[in-house]
């Protein structure tokens, strides 16, 4: 028997109105005709006391039973009361009865509390009880918070399409895919022979470009387009890695960032130097000064006009006192004279700000070092030398990897949109001649280097502590996770600990041939934008963290490796890096290189148009089920992700192919459009061969997969697939609107602010600087605001403890 409120009993009509119970959640009014013979008993029934009234009815074969013993009902319209829910009858003017949210089946969530009134009347029957009544609503309360949470995802969803055509917000090229909370390691099948269950064979793979991509370096226009297939099957392992569980084959346990210092006045144990002697680019004296002053640029242009760059020789007479920041400045009155001991170094001026605090321009100052010829020469240590090449790696100049014997760059020194003069750009490398700063110990020998008086240090705490141990990349050849297991897994220690050499090396299971166009496909020649390396360093895109606040004073900013967040416990790396599937659009194109960008971080290329196709063969031997099922789920995604996530548009999920992806270049599908396969019976006797069922194979691979893995899929859905993001606006963190792009890209490329203004530096003046962390690849809204230079967001200060 379930459990009903009566609402209304139409004797003559015979037609019974209730609604059912459901535990409280109750449902929509229905009404039934009762035959005749039970009639007589239901209209006895309903005559017990006045209507709505509680009771049990049974429904079968035509026949109804009804008991109404219960307790009569009130109707009441539902308002909101603070954190609670006040029922009040309708049709009279009492104040009605308050109760808990949670007794009437409503968490105390603020927007549910707010729209209550939509949910319909309440038939209250027993107000003590644990359920003092039911909602009267078709679908029943169940139904309507369904209708309020997919409203709600409407309505998040249009904002998020709205803010995502915003010129002042901005789409980060790469998001995060969680790490598993697992890895599931085990013996592979081996290679000595085909075992039974396990199956060899062939896929003949069609892979179809949905946007422009990258032809790789060699090919030529008009001839057929080749993709290697050590490099497809790269991409398609990388998928598998993070679909299948697998381990993180190829990371950098030693890898530590490093980060520009913040504005300080260098100690006295810092003076110039000009480089006497190097080797491969290494410094091994040099020839410190005795006296560093600080001359404004005008001055030094005055003494050597358009012929001013770092190494130019001036003359000056020096002051005897220090100003208030604790260095020897030049007066402004004083004479600079070309020619004579003193040295000069210029050094970019884009992290300078044009104004001081006090709203006046600000002006260029240039260390100056007395370095007679007789000035002796000092020995740099070795240690200094790895210090300063860690620190330099993260400069933006030289990630251009340039060798020591490549030609010198000169740059233009730019500050208030006039050139001062050129300097030498950074490298890395050292020649003799150039300048310097040097710091030295008691004895003489230099014990540290930098290239400006702001310059960069090495964060702390290494890439290998960072990520979860059960993910860092498999060494035992008898215990591999499931990528290694399929694609293998390479030994890359050459000795062990105690001295010996022992091959840990497993042979992977599938072989993939060349990616090869039927035909000539006619290639257009471009310019590649800039691709620097990936900033590992910038934590709040970067890292995992809960506490946002800026860091205290005299403590590193918050994002930087080693801050205070990570004083207690290291903060882990977020997860696997993706780059977003977006075409690289237009006016101009994102993968063409603009006017202002550097010609060293510049690349020529050749570009494939969309809708190019290549075929490949892939084949693979002694696989079970479930690993012929993974790696048809790697090339074909959809087979086990929703396509599009939660948030996209449901477009095919796609990998990506060729270089560029950062830009938008690569984004292709693949179609198994032929495949064989044998078992031991097939392949060496006369057995029948087995069918190749993908469904099946696919579902064994997604039984095979822990939760830990499959919780991680709808951030993979999300960005493999299409209409996540608005494409229009993707970018690496600009520096000017979108509506500025055009009229300014140089600014428009810009992400000093950016990076500054999120980084969780302490200041104290000004607004605060929290973290700004990358929205997770599963929300409505990938947006990020564009902050220009000199820009402000208020925020409340909320300063470390």
């Amino acid at each position: 028997m379930a459990l009903v409120v009566v609402t209304g009993w139409d004797e003559r009509g015979r037609l019974l109105r209730y609604v059912p119970v459901n535990g409280g959640g109750g449902g929509g009014e229905s009404a039934i005709e009762v035959s005749v013979g039970d009639a007589g008993e239901v209209s006895a029934e309903c005559g017990r006391g006045p209507l709505p009234r509680v009771g049990e009815l049974v429904i079968e074969d035509g026949g109804c039973l009804l008991d109404l013993t219960g307790p009569p009902a009130r109707r009441c319209s539902a308002k909101r009361d603070g954190a609670a829910v006040r029922l009040t009858e309708r049709d009279t003017n009492d104040r009605g009865v308050t109760f808990p949210a949670a007794s009437l089946g409503l968490a105390g969530d603020e927007a549910i509390l707010e729209r209550v009134r939509q949910i319909g009347d309440f038939l209250l029957f027993d107000p003590s009880g644990p359920v003092p009544g039911c909602w009267v609503r078709p679908g029943g309360l169940s139904g309507w918070l369904t209708e309020e949470a997919r409203r709600r995802e409407r309505k998040v969803a249009e904002a998020a399409r709205v803010r995502m055509r915003r010129p002042d917000r901005f789409v980060n090229p790469y998001t995060f895919v969680p790490f598993p909370g697992r890895v599931v390691r085990r013996e592979p099948a081996g290679h000595e022979w085909l075992a039974p269950g396990r199956m060899s064979g062939r896929l003949v793979v069609r892979w179809e470009f949905t946007g422009p991509v990258q032809a790789p370096d060699g090919s030529a226009d008009g001839g057929v387009l080749r993709f290697p297939g050590s490099s497809v099957k790269g991409a398609v392992r990388s998928l598998h890695e993070t679909m299948a569980g697998g381990c993180l084959r190829i990371v950098d346990e030693e890898f530590v960032p490093s980060y520009r210092d913040t504005a300080s006045a260098l100690s006295d144990d810092w003076t110039l130097a000009i480089v006497t002697e190097q080797f491969n680019g290494q410094p091994l004296t040099v020839r410190p000064a005795g006296q560093v002053v600080w001359v404004r640029s005008g001055q030094l242009v005055a003494a050597c006009g358009a012929h001013l760059r770092t190494g130019n020789r001036v003359d000056l007479d020096p002051p005897t006192s220090r100003n208030s920041l604790g260095r020897y400045e030049l007066p402004e009155q004083a004479q600079v004279s070309a020619g004579g001991d003193w040295v000069v170094l210029l050094t970019d001026a884009g992290a300078r700000p044009p104004r001081r605090r006090d709203g006046s321009a600000a002006l260029y100052f240039a260390a100056c070092g007395h370095i007679p010829g007789s000035a002796a020469e000092a020995e740099v240590d070795e240690t200094a030398w790895r210090s300063f090449r860690q620190a330099v790696a993260g400069a933006r100049e030289a990630i251009q990897n340039r060798t020591p014997d490549a030609p010198p760059e000169w740059v233009p020194v730019t500050f208030r949109g006039q050139t001062i003069g050129r300097r030498k750009a950074v490298t890395g490398w050292f020649e003799a001649g150039d300048v310097l700063w040097v710091r030295r110990d008691q004895t003489g020998r230099v014990v540290e280097l930098r290239l400006s008086a702001i310059w960069r240090h090495a964060g702390t705490g290494k890439l290998g502590g960072r990520v979860p141990p059960h993910l860092l990349p498999c060494t035992d050849p008898a215990s591999l996770c499931p990528s290694c297991r399929l694609f293998g897994s390479a030994d890359t220690r050459a000795r062990d600990e105690d001295g010996k050499a022992d091959q840990r090396a497993y042979a992977g299971h599938v072989r993939f041939g060349d990616a090869v166009s039927a035909g000539p496909v006619a290639l257009t020649a471009f310019r590649r934008a800039p691709m620097s390396a990936p900033r590992a360093g910038a934590g709040q895109f970067y890292l995992s963290y809960a506490d946002r606040r800026p860091a205290r004073k005299g403590q590193p900013p918050t994002r930087e490796w080693g801050a205070d967040p990570d004083s207690s416990q290291l903060r882990p790396v977020r997860g696997r890096k993706f780059y977003w599937h977006t075409a690289p659009g237009a006016n101009p194109p994102r993968h063409e290189a603009q006017e202002h960008h550097r010609p060293q971080m510049v690349a020529d290329k050749l570009l494939a148009p969309p809708g190019t196709t290549l075929t490949q063969t892939v084949t693979f031997d002694n696989l079970d089920p479930a690993e012929l099922g993974g790696l048809l789920a790697a090339l074909q995604p959809d087979r086990v992700l929703r396509p599009g996530g939660d948030t996209g548009d449901g477009g095919p999920s796609r990998l990506h192919l060729g270089g560029g992806k950062p830009l938008g270049l690569g984004s292709c599908t693949a179609t198994v459009v032929q495949a064989q396969v044998w078992d031991a019976a097939s392949r060496y006797g006369d057995g029948p061969t087995p069918a190749y069922t993908p469904e099946v194979f696919v579902g064994a691979f997604v039984a095979s997969c822990p939760g830990e893995v499959t919780a991680t899929w709808p951030a993979l859905s999300a960005v493999l697939g299409g209409g996540t993001v608005n494409g229009a606006r993707v970018s690496f963190p600009p520096g000017a609107d979108w509506t500025d792009r055009q009229q300014d890209p140089k600014r428009f490329d810009e992400s000093f602010a950016f990076f500054t203004v999120t980084s969780g530096m302490y200041l104290a003046e000004g607004e605060e600087r929290p973290l700004l962390p990358l929205p997770d690849p599963t929300a409505p809204d990938q947006t990020l605001p564009v902050i220009h230079e000199g820009h402000k967001e208020r925020r409340p200060r909320e300063r470390r403890s």
